[in-house]
């Protein structure tokens, strides 16, 4: 079995320094394959919160990737913000704005999907959509996923890149930027392949949305998949509902059992 932890938006800067030492802890004590980390790690962009975060990634042990998200560009410094919108993200986390990890069962890519003439909503050029397709399918034994920052009906491009997504087998879609959790059974349109997108609300931010902090983790067996939704609770972190899926011969997901989450979900 393979497990994938994603998280999302911790917001450096202005995080819970007891939420980010108990999710740092639970991590390396998970060991996952890989930490899927989709985006806002930064509050502002500033030196100072991209520190924060380095020192943070450099304490986990197991292999991580991770993309920027909007909070990563600068939104006050407008001479940044226009001509070197992702030096501080290069400079501080990573110079690979498509990363890719792959294992003998999962092959993951990153997509950025920042754009620094928007404040909030994302971009997906043809382009990036093209190379992660390119990237992803070779791994046709694999479980095939993509992560980004911004949920693909907050990026322009999004609609555009779903076909060729779908074209390269991809399976899941893993996405931050709203700080609330969702989960949904279908992200793309072909019937004959099933993309499930799963949204991570804020892992340790103060910003909340009427959610508590929490994170995803992905369990995969063969081809089966379970999705767990853990959330914070007082001190510490507690399963609050799960889904299974299945991947059929032919590369359709179905749900096979759902433990509803015991909190109501957020608007996707």
């Amino acid at each position: 079995m393979k497990r994938i932890a994603h998280i999302s938006d911790p917001h450096f800067g202005h995080a819970d320094p007891r939420i980010a030492a108990t999710l740092l802890a639970e991590l390396n004590a998970l060991q996952p394959a890989l930490v899927a980390i989709s985006g806002d790690l930064t509050q502002r962009a500033r030196a100072t919160q991209f520190r924060e975060a380095r020192a943070w990634l450099d304490q986990l042990t197991v292999p991580y990737l991770v993309v920027p998200g909007n909070h990563d560009i600068p939104l006050y410094d407008v001479v940044r913000r226009l001509f070197l919108p992702r030096d501080r993200y290069r400079e501080y986390i990573s110079n690979d704005l498509a990363p890719l990890y792959a294992d003998d069962q999962l092959a993951v890519c990153g997509i950025d999907t920042t754009k620094s003439l928007t404040v909030k909503d994302g971009h997906i050029s043809r382009e990036q959509a093209e190379r992660v397709a390119a990237q992803l399918a070779p791994y046709t034994n694999h479980w095939r996923i993509v992560v980004a920052h911004h949920p693909f009906e907050h990026s322009t491009g999004g609609a555009r890149a779903i076909p060729l997504f779908e074209a390269a087998g991809v399976d899941l879609v893993l996405t931050g930027h709203l700080h609330l959790r969702h989960l949904t059974d279908v992200a793309g349109r072909n019937p004959q392949h099933t993309m499930i997108a799963v949204h991570a609300g804020t892992c340790m931010s103060k910003r909340l949305r009427g959610e508590p902090n929490g994170y995803n983790q992905l369990a995969f067996d063969g081809e089966h998949v379970t999705i767990t939704h853990r959330e914070w609770l007082a001190d510490h972190f507690v399963d609050v509902g799960t889904k299974q899926y299945r991947r059929t011969a032919d590369r359709c997901i179905v749900k096979e059992a759902e433990t509803p989450l015991l909190l109501p979900l957020g608007a996707y």
